[in-house]
């Protein structure tokens, strides 16, 4: 799994220091991803202890509707960087360029409508809260400017940089949040400035970053534009479906069901969900090193390689965490958590799939086919609506956990299908390990557990 691609440097590829191996880039996307998981299972309880229920609620309302606006206007572009870049690297400037420049035109458009919304989007809120929320708007120019040209990172798989971007604002925002506590003076409107300003300076050191590594030139290129958004696009619509697929079993038992019965399928989701830092690191890693391979039987044994370890992980993990449900699960969370149990043993494989299916879906990607995970991730929430309600009508939460089983396996199969149809594979290539990467994967486990974030190209 780790080596899915052949190392060395495209006759393309501009001067400068050569891309680093799949290994280096699995094993920094990994710490990363530990990293982030580990600042959110602190930063979540610290805002809310010094915020209480009230100033959290203020701060969810303020951050919402601009963090979600921004994604969409966004267009998917960090994802169209990504693939043409490691397509392309001698043009990342002009792709760049470009793709900041449509995404500030898509965002002044959207921006305009959210501030004049606003108030009635937040209707419920003070007018303190609201004219937050509005200055809390500049996230979007932020992303445009600085996120946008972070997906070129990946694309030039500069890894190690990429990565670091990920991981510096949320160690930014905690020591915010220290320093808010220590000294006493927080609110959920100083909160909520303080991150839009750690956003930003965090922000600008990748940058440099950015036009030291990559070659080109920042003009935007108007001719460039309309391929950005074609494959951007689908990629943001794809947010619809897997919003679905993810949210829809939770919105409807809070809309059917006591309380009670959500928090245990909350701590169940949450224990199923161990399997997600590790091979969402392969699908960040995969979709590049795809994109960039110009041979086709090359991408097809890089991507059968990815998705055969990935099987064998993945199912790895969820046996484990299978077994140790009964006993842990209740430690962890508490003695009264203990009827999530069996919501967990079916949420266990279900998540294993869905983390898989991801993985899948970044190499269909690095493909170019993003039109073929929308249509993966819609025919996931059609199954999804069509099981879901019966399901929690008669088994409750059990229910629900089942009907997310059969929606994520209908993502999986689809996209198998998708892929093995791109790429002359057949299905069994796919999802059946081979002896060779079994013992591959064997080897390098340990191997991964070495992830340092500095000292190496990236």
């Amino acid at each position: 799994m780790a080596h899915f691609m052949k190392s060395g440097q495209r006759p393309d590829e501009p001067p400068g220091p050569p891309p680093s191996t799949p290994a280096h880039d699995l094993r920094v996307t990994l710490a990363a991803n530990a990293t982030l998981a580990a600042l959110a299972m602190v930063t979540g309880p610290l805002a809310a202890h010094l915020l209480g229920p009230t100033g959290e609620g203020e701060l969810a309302a303020i951050q919402t509707w601009p963090l979600l606006l921004a994604t969409l206007a966004m267009l998917g572009l960090p994802e169209a960087l990504t693939y043409y870049i490691a397509r392309d690297p001698s043009r990342a400037k002009d792709h760049i360029g470009t793709a900041v420049g449509v995404a500030l035109l898509s965002y002044a458009l959207v921006a305009s409508a959210a501030w004049v919304a606003m108030p009635w989007l937040l209707r419920t809120q003070s007018g303190r809260v609201i004219a937050a929320a509005r200055v809390f708007l500049c996230v979007g120019v932020v992303f445009a400017l600085m996120g946008v040209p972070h997906g070129a990172l990946r694309g030039a798989r500069r890894f190690t940089a990429w990565n670091l971007y990920r991981v510096v604002p949320g160690l930014a925002w905690l020591g915010v949040l220290i320093g808010s506590g220590a000294v006493g003076h927080f609110d959920a409107v100083g909160l909520s400035r303080w991150y839009l300003f750690v956003v930003a300076a965090t922000g600008l050191p990748f940058l440099i970053v950015v036009k030291r590594a990559l070659k080109g030139s920042l003009r935007p290129r108007a001719a460039i534009a309309p391929k950005l958004v074609r494959f951007g696009l689908p990629s943001v619509l794809t947010t619809v479906p897997q919003t679905v697929n993810l949210r829809l079993d939770q919105l409807l038992i809070i809309a059917f069901l006591p309380s009670r019965p959500l928090g245990f399928y909350v701590v169940a989701v949450a224990w199923s969900g161990a399997t997600a830092p590790l091979l969402s690191a392969v699908g960040s890693v995969l979709f590049p090193h795809v994109a960039g391979e110009s041979e086709a039987s090359e991408r097809a044994r890089m991507l059968a390689t990815a998705l055969q370890g990935g099987a064998i992980v993945a199912t790895g993990l969820a046996v484990l965490l299978a077994a140790l449900a009964p006993f842990l699960l209740p430690l962890v969370f508490g003695h009264r958590f203990g009827p999530a149990v069996p919501s967990a043993l079916v949420l266990v494989p279900a998540g294993a799939i869905l983390v898989w299916a991801g993985v899948a879906e970044e190499g269909l990607r690095g493909l170019g086919h993003p039109r073929l995970v929308l249509a993966a991730e819609g025919v996931g929430a059609v199954v999804t609506i069509a099981t879901l309600p019966g399901l929690l009508a008669a088994w409750g939460i059990l229910g629900a956990a089942v009907a997310s089983l059969i929606g994520y396996s209908a993502v999986a199969v689809t996209v198998s299908v998708a892929i093995a149809r791109c790429t002359d594979e057949r299905l069994s290539s796919l999802v059946m390990p081979t002896w060779p990467v079994a013992k591959d994967v064997a080897r390098r486990s340990l191997s991964l557990l070495r992830v340092p974030l500095h000292g190496a190209a990236g």
